[in-house]
């Protein structure tokens, strides 16, 4: 289908865990000039049932299919950011999750610095940390509650806005050497800048250098 360059749109949604990638061209996205082009969306689940998703928003206007000519682009550019995702579990669980039922005596600090216990009959509570990777600073520090048990890593990246979003439940475990400890581990596997922003912004490739690589791949498989 010929997207005429008006705003192009797609959605690309990639499982490390499962191997494969969802790919959408979401026609509702098309007019909304309030959307930025490229909007990045990391979760990394550690407790209970692990997952690794990227999921990638992106919008374009300049040719086209320009959504198209992104997605083929992008699934190149996955293919040479292979992730060591048994690793990647194994790190941040030593940071972010003890196994053992804690969360009747878990304390979390709080957005004043100051203890709380992080309890409540009847549900699991983890702390949290929001750090805004823009301003340099953290955001907001609580306790969450929930009926499962949750040790993550979330990341919004927009380029103007991004937020890295943590939970874990390790006894005051939402400060600011928890946030670092995380960003050196998704540094070191080639996930974020060693300051926590998404890699791969916009693909500045040119169309040439991008049909030489086609060339050179002649079938992708997502592993």
């Amino acid at each position: 289908m010929l997207c005429l360059p008006i705003r192009c749109s797609v959605n690309l949604i990639f499982w490390f865990d499962r191997g494969n990638y969802i790919v959408t061209f979401p026609d509702d996205l098309n007019n909304d000039q309030n959307l930025g082009d490229n909007r990045q969306f990391i979760m990394i689940e550690i407790a209970g049932k692990k997952f690794f998703s990227y999921d990638i928003n992106h919008v374009c206007k300049d040719e086209n299919d320009c959504d198209r000519h992104f997605v083929e682009m992008k699934i190149l550019e996955m293919k040479q950011r292979l992730f060591d995702i048994s690793n990647i579990y194994l790190e941040l669980e030593r940071i972010l999750h003890y196994k053992s039922n804690l969360s009747q005596d878990l304390a979390c600090f709080d957005t004043n610095d100051a203890v709380r216990q992080c309890a409540l009959s009847g549900m699991i509570g983890s702390c949290q940390i929001i750090d805004d990777l823009v301003k340099y600073k953290l955001h907001r520090r609580s306790c969450q509650r929930s009926f499962h048990a949750s040790a993550s890593v979330n990341i919004y990246d927009s380029g103007s806005f991004a937020m890295m979003t943590v939970k874990c439940n390790r006894m005051l475990c939402n400060g600011p050497l928890t946030i670092e400890a995380v960003k050196k581990v998704l540094y070191r596997h080639n996930i974020t800048t060693i300051s926590g922003r998404l890699l791969g912004k916009t693909s500045q490739m040119s169309l040439k250098i991008y049909l030489f690589i086609l060339t050179l791949c002649l079938s992708f498989q997502f592993k």
